[in-house]
């Protein structure tokens, strides 16, 4: 009797053991490439752990993946797994490690273990780190100032739902209360959602030039951010003597937008599309390069001389002056400065013109013929390429007409026959009626009407 009875518990040992190795082997759940990729896709708080050597992650890694390699797991928790019920996804290189420290971390009393193979076999996006910690999900931007005259800074946020942003001001020790003292200003943006927005720093101080800083951020669908510093103008002034008397330009920015004084008079609007069109023209002609030229030649008959100045909203301070002596490319760059500076005011423009979705900064000519184009507004034309160098389109009825021999040259608009409308974007002789200019650079007006048909939309 006692044999059986010691049978039995022995049988009985044997039935706990074998249920607790089967329990121990099934604490985690092996499941297939395809559904771990599912899984990654919802909200859930999950987390991906890469149980690989630092090296082999550093070369590529499932993005977002968490770096806790196999052999550095233990009896404690890992510092990146506080959570015991997290859904935990994990793989390593062939599947071989990711079981091992998948049972580890079950045997801890992780309750949502799921391993999914080796990175040998997975055919979705892998980064490096290098290329990962080049898109951030947080950015820290810094910027120094003094108190008592120093920059005193303002954030804005286009889209606040796609990025939010948090502001501080870290004085030097024990110096906040001190006029003069130093400190570092730091705006911090972190990823909400996918989408992209701008951010506008604007430090504005009662004894030092306007100092803005515009950026663009775009967040992917996994949040990470990538900022891009936007190139506008937070300072502008232009001067040029010669044969010709030239007009001198100042242009300013504030909370309510450009401002131009001419020739030193009183400031009026200016227009933003003309400014940024300043911006792309700085740009185009490398003009930041300019910064420093200061040189002088003796007087040479119809001599010229220019003093500019500008600020971009990436920090990027110009000063450059000559007399009969220029930097390169001045002529055609200060040709196109002419051409948009002509239109910079809202005063000029009464009419407003769109070519497709952009607006674009035109003069309009003081005659007959827009004074009918006006009484037509609105009018939405569609426009056909013609020649190479101009779209033209019906205006829908005969208006008054000044027809002259005619030679145009880029951003000129003029009225054909008394019906059509045509914009050039490059030039032609023909007997035409003046209606305005667009104050754009040729390769701008390029870009707007070289590649297709476009419709254009004039509007009070």
């Amino acid at each position: 009797m006692k044999r059986i009875l010691l049978i039995m518990a022995g049988l009985l040992l044997l039935c706990m053991l074998g249920c607790a190795g089967w329990a121990e082997e099934n604490t985690y759940e092996q499941i297939d490439q395809e559904t771990a990729k599912q899984m990654m896709k919802k909200d859930d708080g999950h987390v991906v752990v890469d149980v690989r050597r630092q090296d082999e992650y550093d070369e590529g890694h499932i993005p977002g993946a968490v770096l806790i390699p196999n052999e550095s797991i233990g009896s404690g928790q890992p510092e990146a797994l506080p959570d015991l019920e997290q859904i935990i996804l994990i793989y390593c290189r062939s599947g071989r490690r990711s079981k091992e420290a998948a049972q580890k971390l079950a045997a801890m009393g992780y309750t949502n273990i799921y391993e999914f193979g080796g990175i040998l076999s997975w055919d979705g996006e892998l980064v490096t780190s290098e290329e990962e910690n080049a898109a951030k999900k947080e950015y820290v931007l810094r910027f120094s100032s003094f108190s008592g005259g120093g920059y005193e800074y303002t954030v804005e946020v286009e889209d606040p739902s796609v990025v939010s942003c948090e502001t501080r001001y870290v004085y030097e020790e024990q110096a906040e209360e001190i006029t003069g003292a130093s400190y570092e200003f730091f705006v911090t943006l972190k990823a909400l959602a996918p989408g992209t927005t701008e951010v506008r720093i604007e430090g504005r101080s009662p004894i030092m030039d306007n100092e803005d800083h515009v950026y663009r951020v775009s967040v992917d669908e996994n949040l990470r951010m990538d900022l891009t510093p936007v190139l506008e103008i937070s300072y502008f002034y232009v001067y040029r003597s010669g044969e010709i008397n030239y007009d001198t330009y100042e242009i300013t920015r504030d909370e309510d937008g450009y401002h131009v004084s001419v020739n030193g008079e009183a400031e009026q609007a200016a227009r933003t599309a003309a400014v940024n069109a300043l911006a792309d023209v700085i740009d185009a002609y490398n003009m930041t390069s300019w910064d420093g030229f200061n040189e002088s030649r003796p007087f040479v008959l119809d001599g010229e001389g220019f003093r500019l100045e500008f600020t971009l909203t990436d920090g990027t301070c110009v000063q450059a002056d000559g007399d009969n002596a220029f930097p390169e490319h001045y002529f055609e760059a200060m040709g196109e400065i002419w051409d948009i500076l002509a239109g910079i005011t809202e005063e000029e423009m009464d009419m407003k013109l769109f070519i497709g979705e952009t607006e674009v900064p035109v003069s309009w000519e003081d005659n007959d013929s827009v004074d009918a184009l006006k009484k037509l507004l609105p009018l939405t034309i569609p426009m056909s390429m013609y020649g190479g160098f101009e779209q033209v389109g019906p205006i829908g009825q005969s208006i008054a007409r000044n027809d002259r021999q005619t030679t145009t040259d880029s951003g000129d608009i003029v009225l054909y026959s008394g019906d059509q409308i045509v914009i050039f974007y490059g030039s032609n002789s023909w007997s035409y009626t003046r209606l305005g200019h667009v104050n754009l650079s040729q390769r701008e007006m390029a870009e707007l009407l070289s590649h297709g048909n476009v419709t254009i939309t004039i509007t009070e």
